[in-house]
């Protein structure tokens, strides 16, 4: 009895591996397509990874697939993680 309670847990605990592994996989399908990022409230386009772009609501974020793209925009480079103003 004993043993096929060990059983039991490992299989739960597979399970449940596999399980997040699924997810993880669709998050990854579903990663943004976009180069930069700004705000609807400002006129500055970061890298997603910019402390400053972190700090933007998601209904303020606005995605640029260049930097053409946030320039003709009215957007300009972030001076903190110092985006190109060209690609």
């Amino acid at each position: 009895m004993r043993l096929f309670r060990n059983y039991r847990i490992i299989g739960l605990l597979l399970a449940l591996v596999f399980f997040f592994s699924l997810i993880a996989i669709a998050a990854e399908e579903k990663a943004p397509t976009f180069k930069y990022v700004g705000s609807a409230k400002s006129n500055v386009y970061h890298y997603p990874s910019c402390g400053s772009a972190k700090r933007i609501k998601p209904g303020n974020l606005v995605s640029f697939s260049s930097a053409k793209d946030a320039l003709g925009r009215g957007y300009r480079p972030c001076k903190v993680c110092k985006p190109p103003a060209q690609d």
